[in-house]
């Protein structure tokens, strides 16, 4: 097997496991995460967060602000959530894992727009 053929298997092993844990999270927002994790860096993180429709968004605020200190805004009638926060992957996990997520991206703060839903 090349080298790239190497690569490429193990990216693909890769790919698959973090779908699996991170099903509504966008991959790319994971493996920056990862790589964060290993140079050992602590970044504040922009996340766009789809909600499903009509969630109390008082209590989501709430919680948001109790968990993180930072308070979010919210979108397209109460479906959509922006925060800057920090971020790891074991927070990213909790934050995939509410029944009311629907999907997650995001981008280092200051690395312009999140992403477009």
């Amino acid at each position: 097997m090349s080298t790239v053929e190497h690569v490429i298997k193990e990216f693909s092993e890769a790919d698959n496991a973090i779908r699996s844990v991170f099903n509504k999270t966008d991959p790319v927002l994971v493996v920056r995460l990862y790589f964060d994790q290993k140079e050992n860096i602590e970044r504040l993180y922009t996340l766009e967060i789809r909600i499903k429709k009509g969630q109390n968004l008082e209590e989501i605020r709430d919680h948001i602000i109790r968990e993180t200190g930072m308070a979010p805004a919210f979108y397209l009638g109460g479906t959509k959530i922006i925060v800057t926060q920090k971020l790891d992957l074991n927070t990213l996990k909790i934050i995939n894992d509410f029944e009311e997520v629907i999907e997650i991206k995001g981008n280092p703060y200051g690395a312009g727009g999140a992403t477009d839903f």
